[in-house]
């Protein structure tokens, strides 16, 4: 989700981290090491054996950010379909 869309309704968890999908396309996100990672967004990079949600408005965003992470070699991944939308009804 993008930072307007976290300012207007606020994070899913307390625990989630935000990365909108421009910056994983751009940067390559998944491919970047554990330094350069945490150096570009603020946080740690998660390790490939973790299982990473992903989610966004309306799980379209979120289901091709997962695909990204997927051709980076992660394989516990699970896209939240119902997304911001369904969460916050």
């Amino acid at each position: 989700r993008g930072e307007d869309e976290i300012a207007a309704t606020g994070k899913i968890s307390p625990h989630a981290e935000t990365l909108p999908l421009p910056l994983i396309a751009m940067n390559g996100a998944f491919g970047l090491d554990e330094d350069e990672f945490e150096d570009a967004f603020g946080f740690t990079k998660p390790s490939m054996d973790e299982t990473i949600v992903f989610s966004c408005k309306a799980g379209i965003r979120s289901y091709q950010a997962a695909q990204f992470a997927a051709m980076a070699g992660y394989s516990s991944l699970i896209n939240y379909t119902g997304g911001a939308d369904e969460w916050f009804r």
